[in-house]
């Protein structure tokens, strides 16, 4: 226990690197939610379905344009010299553009085939393209996000992510509020600022238009389980929506995005606690320090825990200060869908950690077992209890493939044991102050 308030102590204050990582996310964050009942006001219960139901397919999209072609170089920065570092980014960035490019357009295709399919009734032109395409640009801001943080580089993170969030602010005042485009006008500002961003980035990072064959095999073969690992987590955390449209229940599906996007600002602490301590679990898993990785998972799930228990007491005002007491009912779903904000970090945690040690096929085998499970569930909730039985799902699905990723990591520890002694570390590791 005593470590653990050590852990708390020198961490949470300190000053310039890790308060500039939390604090960008913070602000973000903040804006955010000041912004909200602006959006709210201008906002119809059909321009929130529209943006929530084309926004839930971010989980599934996302991993087949980057292909975690980013992920790789994550867990790769700190295993390579550092004059090899570039040759490694200019590849991910290069396929980034080619494998992007390719798989936008395969994406279109097969989604508007669902949807036809489907018979779903929200428009699909123009709010798929700008959805995709979006997603797209927001992967070169993801991987500058890295470079900055792996480097230490702080007020560039700063600076970058504050650019974003301001910019998406200013263009969504110009198109939902000034000239009152709606769902058109969010969207299309939530594009805007992508394009924006992901081309600052791609200039910045100064990579050259170049692949090393070897570099970009290692990439595929760590990026395909993990990957298909992140297309499954749509089945966990995005299919809700599509099993809640055919309810044909307009309003509620409009409270229910809105509760999602509530509740998602949520997701912003964890995101910046685990962005911020990010370099530091990767470190301690090159260490094989167990003790490191557990206490400060600890930390950031604690937080986490008492920012959602606060939210849970006081959602029904949050919500009506949040929307301009337009959507005050949404809060029913919002209590519910942030503890799934919790569950969720739970289950990208234990997958980051088995990710980092290397064993990406078991993280994919734990998401195929995970999500068959969750589907099954999400048909009975959502059959018996509609909405309410959505949100659930969106609780217990990461719940789920988190007790699976941690059975495995039990299961997996005579064979990291096996690796450790491998690289040449010794039990003395595990002693390695925290931090």
């Amino acid at each position: 226990m005593n470590k653990y308030f050590t852990l708390l102590k020198n961490n949470i204050f300190r000053v310039k690197n890790l308060s500039l990582y939390l604090l960008s996310a913070i602000v973000s964050g903040i804006l955010s939610v000041l912004f909200n009942p602006f959006l709210a006001a201008n906002l119809s219960s059909m321009d929130y379905s529209i943006i929530g139901y084309y926004s839930s397919f971010a989980s599934l999209f996302t991993p087949i344009l980057n292909f975690s072609l980013i992920s790789f170089y994550v867990r790769k920065y700190f295993k390579i010299p550092e004059n090899k570092r570039q040759a490694t980014l200019d590849t991910i960035i290069t396929a980034l553009l080619i494998w992007g490019a390719i798989s936008c357009m395969l994406i279109l295709v097969l989604f508007f085939t669902y949807c036809r399919i489907a018979g779903v009734e929200l428009p699909f032109f123009p709010f798929a393209m700008m959805s995709v395409f979006q997603l797209f640009f927001n992967n070169f801001l993801l991987l500058y996000q890295v470079e900055c943080r792996m480097r230490s580089e702080a007020k560039r993170y700063f600076k970058i992510t504050m650019s974003a969030s301001l910019i998406t602010i200013l263009l969504s005042i110009i198109l939902v509020i000034v000239f009152k485009f709606g769902a058109v006008g969010r969207m299309s500002a939530l594009l805007l600022s992508s394009v924006c961003i992901g081309l600052f980035a791609i200039k910045k990072l100064r990579s050259k238009f170049r692949i090393d064959k070897s570099i970009l095999k290692e990439a595929v073969l760590f990026g395909w389980p993990v990957s298909c690992a992140y297309i499954i987590q749509y089945f966990l955390l995005g299919i809700d929506l599509a099993l809640l449209e055919p309810l044909h229940d307009v309003s509620s599906m409009g409270l229910y995005a809105i509760a999602i996007s509530i509740a998602g600002y949520l997701s912003v602490f964890y995101i910046a606690l685990a962005q911020t301590f990010e370099p530091d679990i990767y470190k301690a898993v090159a260490q094989y320090n167990y003790k490191k990785i557990f206490y400060i998972e600890l930390l950031i799930v604690s937080i986490l825990f008492v920012i959602i228990l606060i939210f849970v007491l006081f959602a029904k005002p949050v919500i009506a200060i949040l929307t301009a007491n337009r959507y005050t009912n949404a809060y029913h779903f919002a209590r519910i869908l942030s503890i799934g904000v919790l569950s969720t970090y739970l289950m990208t945690a234990i997958e980051g950690i088995i990710n980092a040690f290397g064993f990406t096929k078991v993280g994919l085998i734990n998401k195929i077992i995970g999500s068959s499970m969750a589907i099954g569930m999400y048909f009975y909730l959502i059959n018996s209890y509609g909405f309410y039985g959505g949100a659930w799902g969106r609780v217990i699905a990461p719940l789920l493939v988190f007790i699976v990723g941690c059975i495995s990591l039990i299961l997996l520890k005579n064979k990291i044991k096996t690796m450790r002694y491998a690289e040449g570390k010794n039990e003395s590791r595990l002693d390695y102050p925290l931090l």
